[in-house]
């Protein structure tokens, strides 16, 4: 095996192991966000908020901490504009 070899397979295994080390850390944060998400949704039902909006509220906060980037948009849901 030349040093060019064990450099390659060097490399790769840290590229692997920082890989994984990623995925873990995203599924960790993921987890924590379903929890949040829950507890928005059975704060806001124990409050008295309609199950409806209660869920609307969950929904959006998934929905912003999965992809603060976006911005929601309400449909019409009548045809007026």
């Amino acid at each position: 095996m030349s040093n060019a070899d064990g450099f390659d397979e060097l490399i790769s295994g840290i590229e692997t192991e920082m890989n994984q080390a990623l995925i873990e850390k995203r599924g960790t944060a993921v987890v924590a966000l379903a929890r949040i998400t829950g507890v928005v949704y059975t704060e806001a039902i124990a409050a008295g908020v309609p199950h409806v909006l209660a869920q609307e509220m969950a929904t959006d906060y998934w929905a912003k901490e999965m992809h603060p980037e976006v911005t929601a948009v309400a449909d019409d849901q009548d045809g007026d504009e």
